[in-house]
């Protein structure tokens, strides 16, 4: 059975937690409907451990520490991924998605054919706290507002791939650089893909115009197979 993980910002790791009325309260007592006896893990972005639910009332659990857990979830290299703005349910996916496949970093981006020029960002960094959770991954991935497509590069780190049907394909890109990847950066158009001057902005500034196949992908399908490949090499 797998065990049910809660990120808790400001967690301490004690010997005894008592929570009352809290989110986490509620998930536990009257969504996952656990009993005395069951264990859960609490996280934060430094330690894991895992607790025993001792009492379980009204107005208050009471969990008793077991053990702490080792971090497994080390990403090979540091990814950040510019996502451009896409309508608002495939951007959450994305999110959910790259948090889950190891990305360090998201920048939402405001490119020429984006389809909205805003986002939620208390409701993306509940989708990652969540995905975090999910996963089994301890660090939190950051998110920010969103930028022009312009103003990116001073973002960008090590090697930057910006996805587009005119480019070579990536594995060729990467294969040759693997050994210097410590830093990916990946950059993902909207729908429509990026405009033929914003290609060429990218170039002047030294991104690889990349490719995964000779097929036409959905921004949402791209970043997460992006991603995928980088995450898997």
């Amino acid at each position: 059975m797998r065990l049910n993980r809660f990120y808790l910002e400001n967690f301490s790791n004690d010997k005894k937690i008592e929570m009352k009325d809290c989110s986490v309260f509620h998930q536990i007592k009257n969504v996952l409907k656990m009993k005395v006896g069951e264990q859960v893990s609490y996280f934060n972005q430094e330690i894991e451990s895992i607790y025993k639910i001792e009492e379980i009332s009204k107005k208050v659990i009471i969990f008793i520490w077991q053990n702490n857990v080792e971090n497994n979830f080390k990403p090979k290299r540091k990814t950040i991924l510019f996502q451009s703005l896409i309508k608002k349910d495939k951007m959450e996916w994305v999110v959910q998605k790259a948090t889950e496949l190891g990305v360090s970093k998201i920048v939402p981006v405001v490119s020429r054919r984006s389809e909205k020029k805003d986002i939620n960002l208390e409701r993306l960094n509940k989708i990652i706290i969540e995905a975090v959770e999910q996963c089994g991954r301890r660090d939190l991935p950051l998110i920010s507002e969103p930028l022009k497509f312009s103003d990116i590069w001073s973002k960008v780190e090590g090697l930057a791939f910006l996805g587009d049907g005119s480019g070579i394909n990536i594995l060729e890109v990467f294969k040759k650089n693997e050994e210097n990847c410590k830093k990916v950066s990946i950059i993902i158009g909207p729908e429509g893909g990026f405009e033929n001057k914003e290609i060429e902005l990218a170039k002047k500034n030294k991104a690889e115009i990349v490719r995964l196949n000779n097929y036409v992908l959905r921004s949402e399908t791209a970043s997460v197979s992006f991603l995928s490949i980088i995450s898997n090499s």
